[in-house]
């Protein structure tokens, strides 16, 4: 996977983290679940980049072994 690429996933990756979509407890339950479909829709357009799908494992994997 390019590097450009897996950036920008493990940025959507991050995003989707539990603390991040509710503002570490700040956003309500729908707000939340907007900023993940927003997120997830992001990923999809991604995945279409690269012509397949990929998981936020491979990304964490991926992510993790460049260090």
């Amino acid at each position: 996977m390019k590097k450009e690429i897996l950036d920008q996933f493990v940025d959507l990756a991050c995003r989707l983290s539990p603390e991040n979509l509710h503002c570490d407890g700040e956003a309500t339950r729908a707000e939340a679940e907007r900023k993940a479909r927003k997120i997830w829709k992001e990923w999809e357009v991604l995945e279409k980049k690269l012509g397949r799908s990929v998981s936020e494992d491979e990304v964490w994997k991926l992510e993790m072994s460049k260090s």
